[in-house]
């Protein structure tokens, strides 16, 4: 089962020739693309695209890359660009850390978090997305 669709049925047929079937567990960590941005001994600094990744992950990587390199290496920073629809535009720094600015990023991410849901459930569950926007609305105005 993927998506909690039966893979048998014309439902599925469709929503995979729209590209909207994803695989219901975990995934494992895919690297789509690394690239050196900083190379100047001993420290360098890389740029790694993926999906599913974890910091460690991560950081096992740089390991390996040592490894192979017949030296050591070790992770000193993992600096998270972009998670899912999110990128650093979005996020809060720690003196934005208050109820006031939480609820409006909050409120302006939400056509961006209900645009990606809308692409990933496509007709399906269309209640449930105006369901999340009545909560929303009624959570800001309190």
């Amino acid at each position: 089962m993927h998506s909690n669709i039966d893979m048998k049925t014309q439902e599925a047929y469709e929503l995979a020739v729209k590209g909207l079937i994803r695989p219901m567990g975990k995934s494992p960590p895919i690297i789509t693309a690394i690239r050196c941005l900083q190379f100047t001994l001993p420290e360098f600094q890389l740029e790694i695209h993926c999906l599913h990744e974890t910091q460690q992950y991560l950081r096992k990587i740089v390991h390996e890359i040592g490894l192979e390199l017949k030296s050591s290496a070790v992770c000193t920073q993992v600096r998270r660009i972009r998670d899912g629809v999110f990128t650093l535009d979005d996020a809060l720094l720690r003196t934005q850390w208050n109820l006031q600015s939480i609820q409006k990023a909050i409120w302006d991410c939400q056509l961006k978090v209900k645009t990606e849901l809308e692409k990933t459930l496509g007709h399906q569950d269309k209640n449930l997305l105006h369901e999340m926007a009545v909560e929303t609305a009624h959570a800001a105005d309190s």
